[in-house]
């Protein structure tokens, strides 16, 4: 088993389900390392794109937006909001529970910090890594629905992506 095994899982089965049930279909073509999440309202496409830790540790960061469900254009090329996620948005919106995400650190992990392992402490449980994301849920809705920013909400600009309109 490797090291983001338990921490999948414990996402695939406490929080993937709630993200259905707020009328996001899953998109696995990137996966395993990003597994996006888009729904249609109105005239809008939110996306949601949950991107693991490159080098294996059990840390992942939560990118949101929401597009014209017409896609995107960026230098001539066009992107369906079918294919929407945090690189081709205008803008993107990063939820850390705590820092700037500056590093993987600022992240949600379930790995132990280095002091912690010193002690020889044990690294979080993954039910401690999903309460703390269940618990900032309610600022990625607000975001979505109202546009409002939350304290753990971290905007990064495309320049060159426009939405059609």
């Amino acid at each position: 088993m490797g090291r983001t095994t338990e921490l999948r899982r414990a996402l695939k089965s406490d929080v993937f389900p709630l993200l259905a049930e707020r009328g996001f279909a899953i998109d696995e073509r990137n996966m395993p390392g990003l597994v996006d999440f888009r729904r249609t309202r109105g005239d809008r496409v939110d996306f949601m794109e949950f991107q693991w830790e490159k080098y294996g540790r059990p840390r992942f960061r939560l990118s949101f937006g929401t597009v014209s469900s017409r896609g995107t254009i960026a230098q001539g090329i066009h992107t369906p909001a079918r294919d929407m996620g945090p690189g081709q948005a205008p803008l993107y919106v990063c939820l850390y529970p705590r820092g700037t995400g500056s590093s993987t650190r600022d992240w949600f992990c379930q790995d132990a910090p280095f002091w912690i392992r010193v002690f020889g402490w044990p690294a979080r449980a993954p039910s401690e890594v999903i309460a703390e994301l269940l618990a900032l849920l309610p600022e990625i809705d607000e975001y979505l629905l109202a546009g409002k920013m939350g304290p753990h909400c971290f905007a990064t600009p495309n320049a060159p992506f426009v939405n059609v309109e």
